[in-house]
């Protein structure tokens, strides 16, 4: 729980905004209070989704087979708006943390606990299936543990059952570690899926691990398939019903009533906390009602922005209904254990936190906040070249040109926020760490880095010109790639908590336009301007690659897809080169390029699987510029269905849903589906 932001709602119908309680892939979810006090966690909807002609008839029709599903154990409907510019929908707050949060942070729960919560769940989920839906994503995270009992929530990707027989909407979803083997399969899953998950989400509490393990999706879902769970640990009372839960074939799985059953018959909710649970995890609940109790008695206002309304402002959901009505499964990659920010004591300025994670819109400086303009302004190409970046959570786009840096919420459409900063021409492609904590850009002066919420700006590499920077994945260090030909080394690697200059990498280009880190830091590579492409290794320093290829002024057109494979420019478009393998090759070229037209801009997306090339003509006239897309995977052209202009610089969403580009004209900028590249909005 934290205080709302500056550009959070006052007002969402009827509730009054109190405090914010979390974001995810679907929007923002608000601690609302009711005309008679009643809290309710408050969700909105974000934007993009009501672009959807379908969204709101979809929304509607689930929202009413949801509100079938209220019992002792999950969250009640208390009021909802399906045809308002923002859909939002308020549910019963429930005073506690999800199960993943508590064995997290007070370990696994004794067997008695499990089997109250295990027959608690099973209730739920018999009322659910009882009402013609199926959960779909039941996990630790989607139970939430109050001191009476479990509430079962995030009926965000349930379909009615007619539905997934029907198979007309049906897409793989669900989380690795808890789906079903059929819906590993590919299998429309129905209630026996949820009941598959019940087993691992008792185990998990029992625990503190998933039944199949850890590691990448692809391997825990192999394990879903053909391996049995790991039932080592489960107590030999509760090892049967958890196996027969757990069994591969969806008719030799209990339902949930008979779960509830032969877990001791229904239960009742607990008259307190210490009567189910141990004392650990009756504080943590107990901790959790203090900062309500918080929340309430100060508002934690920050200046919102007004009774949330007119056009299509996002903030967010993440439970009950919302994630349904746009049919996504939940794979999703985060961040953790990164560093919060730039080197300092903390004790030294208490005002700003330590932060893990940030929120670009939320964490910023009173000066940055404070000089962001009242409308968006784009930047015009006349008043010459401007870059564009998602932050990490793909909430803000940095807009960077010789006027500054500026931050916007590009769906709510305003602007948080504005850094002044003289950026010299071609220069300041803005780049997010991985956390959200920190801005930087190149420029002919060094690295420029800012704490988005401190305000602190640091100058790495301070008097040399710079033509690249990247951050570490782990966000410890950043990368900085000379654009100076008098500088002894190509490439400097900064520990971003010491602010101390590590690695050097030297005998490179004697000039960095675009570099890149692989995942998992081992590896860099630089491209120059005369066509050349470097690869090193970090650990020993050594350039264990190296070729020519034709350079692209996106100073990131060079992606390392993989621990393997590179995508990098070349004279016509893109490829794929797989840095061991050297035949293991896949072009995406436009073979029609006139003469006079080069490569300006690659993008790739491992999300929306594609590969993006914008193309422009010698002169820079942008009004000719044209882009081709092609599938990554299997390097098809699918540039006829781009049917809507041409755009020439272009940032693709974390999440691979949308696109912002630059029209030809210079002038405003386009959202735009970044898969069948239909332009959405315009900024």
């Amino acid at each position: 729980m934290r205080p709302s932001a500056p550009n959070d709602p006052r007002e969402i119908g009827p509730y009054r905004v109190v405090a914010l309680l979390g974001s995810g892939g679907m929007g923002r979810v608000h601690l609302g209070l009711g005309p008679d006090g009643t809290p309710a966690a408050v969700k909105v909807v974000r934007a993009e989704y009501a672009y959807d002609p379908g969204f709101r008839e979809r929304f509607a029709r689930e929202l009413d087979l949801v509100r079938r599903v209220h019992g002792l154990f999950t969250p009640r409907v208390l009021a909802a708006d399906t045809s308002g510019r923002t859909p939002w929908l308020a549910t019963e707050y429930v005073m506690g943390p999800s199960l993943q949060e508590l064995v997290q942070d007070t370990g696994p729960l004794p067997e008695e606990t499990v089997r109250f919560m295990g027959r608690a769940i099973a209730q739920a989920l018999e009322r659910v299936h009882a009402s013609g839906l199926v959960h779909r994503d039941l996990k630790p995270g989607n139970v939430m543990v109050a001191g009476e009992g479990p509430q079962v929530i995030d009926f965000g990707i349930a379909h009615t059952l007619g539905d997934a027989q029907d198979g007309g909407e049906d897409r793989f979803v669900g989380t690795p570690g808890f789906m079903s083997p059929e819906a590993v399969g590919g299998k429309a899953p129905g209630p026996p899926a949820d009941v598959f998950a019940l087993g691992g989400v008792l185990i998990h509490a029992l625990t503190g691990r998933g039944p199949f393990g850890d590691g990448h999706p692809s391997t825990v879902l192999y394990r879903i398939a053909h391996l049995e769970p790991d039932l080592e640990d489960v107590p030999e009372s509760l090892r049967g019903i958890v196996s027969a839960c757990l069994a591969k074939d969806p008719a030799s799985r209990p339902t949930a009533a008979q779960v509830v059953r032969d877990l001791g018959g229904p239960v009742s909710p607990a008259p307190i906390a210490s009567s189910w649970l141990p004392p650990a995890a009756a504080e943590r609940i107990a901790g959790i009602a203090d900062e309500y109790r918080d929340a309430v008695a100060t508002g934690s206002r920050a200046g919102g922005r007004g009774r949330l309304g007119g056009r299509l402002l996002i903030a967010g959901a993440a439970a009950l209904a919302l994630t349904m009505v746009a049919g996504l499964g939940t794979w999703t990659a985060g961040q953790a254990g990164l560093i919060g920010g730039l080197p300092g004591d903390p004790e030294e300025d208490p005002g700003v936190a330590q932060r893990e994670v940030c929120s670009p819109k939320e964490h910023l400086a009173p000066e940055f906040a404070e000089a962001a303009e009242d409308e968006l302004t784009p930047p015009n190409t006349d008043e010459g070249m401007f870059y564009t970046n998602f932050s990490s959570d793909g909430e803000v786009l940095a807009v960077a040109g010789t006027g500054g840096l500026a931050l916007w919420d590009w769906r709510g459409q305003t602007e948080v926020a504005r850094i002044e900063t003289e950026i010299p021409a071609r220069y300041g492609h803005p780049t997010f760490s991985p956390n959200d904590c920190l801005l930087a850009y190149a420029s002919d002066d060094g690295a420029h880095v800012y704490h988005l919420e401190s305000g602190e700006h640091t100058v790495y590499a301070e008097g040399f010109d710079i033509g690249s920077i990247a951050f570490t994945r782990d966000g410890g260090r950043l990368v900085v790639g000379s654009g100076d030909a008098s500088s002894d080394s190509t490439v400097l690697l900064y520990d971003l908590e010491t602010g101390e200059l590590g690695t050097t990498l030297a005998d490179g280009p004697t000039s960095v336009r675009a570099l890149a880190v692989s995942a998992d830091g081992s590896h860099v590579v630089a491209q120059d301007w005369l066509e050349r492409l470097y690869l090193w290794n970090v650990e020993s320093g050594e350039i264990i690659a190296e070729g020519t290829d034709s350079p692209a002024l996106n100073p990131e057109a060079v992606y390392f897809v993989d621990d393997r494979n590179l995508l990098r420019p070349e004279a016509t478009g893109a490829r794929r080169q797989n840095f061991t393998d050297t035949s293991d090759v896949t072009r995406f070229v436009d073979e029609d390029m006139e003469e006079d037209f080069r490569v300006h801009d690659v993008e790739y997306s491992l999300e929306a699987d594609r590969v993006y090339v914008t193309y422009v003509p010698g002169d820079y006239d942008f009004s000719k510029a044209y882009m081709k897309v092609w599938e990554y995977s299997t390097g098809e052209d699918l540039t006829a269905e781009a049917n809507e202009g041409y755009m020439h610089e272009i940032s693709v969403h974390p999440e691979g849903e949308v696109l912002i580009g630059v029209p030809g004209n210079g002038n405003g900028m386009w959202v735009v589906d970044a898969t069948e590249l239909r332009i959405l909005d315009r900024l």
